[in-house]
């Protein structure tokens, strides 16, 4: 689902002419700092279409919010929706850029704001479930040679037990990208659950340093459509 919002994303500021392969030319770098993901329990499989929506409902001095939500084509029914936060960073000073420059180009529409941009504060565990470390290879790695936003999130679902992916699935989903890393980095993933259906993943560097985090929730699988019934659909 964050694949697909950040392919439409990309989409979308190509329109407006400020994609990355467009302000790289200034110097400049879109940065996502912050995600937040609903999953609904409707089920989609492989070759049905769905619409991915997409807006900008935020613009401040320094943050753009951009909001989402995944619909089935058919029946117009909610897969997923969420908000996200992106800032400008200057490649030469590494220091984030006003958004200024953006405030004539981007179509704000702030009606549609899906919630609350309010930071989400991650609890402080007392004690962790789960450890583990993972060495960043080739395949984690994005465009600019750093570890992909999504490849944390991979990462850090790995430490959840077997028991609760068989018999559970994803509701929710909350990500802070705080550091950069880089090929060969270990980074150790630390998991907690926090409460009934709620879990912390911590990943750090090999310095401690916290350089991503997340809350995910989980709730008992829906029934699903036998997978030969799938399988034999007239597509």
């Amino acid at each position: 689902m964050l694949m697909y919002f950040q392919d439409s994303f990309a989409r979308l500021m190509t329109i407006y002419g400020v994609a990355a392969f467009d302000i790289v030319k200034q110097r400049r770098m879109w940065v996502i700092t912050e995600v937040q993901i609903d999953v609904q329990s409707t089920v989609t499989y492989w070759s049905e279409d769905f619409t991915v929506e997409i807006w900008v409902s935020e613009l401040t001095s320094l943050r753009i919010y951009c909001d989402f939500r995944i619909i089935r084509a058919d029946d117009e029914q909610l897969i997923a929706s969420g908000t996200s936060q992106w800032n400008i960073l200057n490649l030469d000073t590494k220091r984030l850029e006003t958004t200024e420059f953006l405030a004539d180009k981007l179509t704000v529409l702030p009606k549609l704001m899906t919630g609350s941009h309010k930071k989400v504060r991650f609890p402080k565990p007392q004690s962790f479930d789960m450890q583990m470390e993972h060495r960043a290879t080739r395949l984690d790695l994005d465009f600019n040679f750093h570890v992909s936003n999504r490849s944390y999130i991979s990462i850090a679902l790995l430490t959840m037990p077997d028991e609760i992916l068989a018999s559970q699935t994803l509701t929710s989903l909350v990500v802070h990208w705080l550091h950069e890393t880089y090929l060969d980095d270990t980074l150790t993933c630390r998991m907690s659950c926090i409460d009934d259906g709620n879990y912390l993943h911590t990943l750090t560097n090999a310095e401690g340093v916290v350089v991503s985090e997340l809350l995910s929730r989980w709730q008992p699988q829906p029934e699903t459509t036998d997978v030969s019934e799938v399988l034999n659909r007239d597509l």
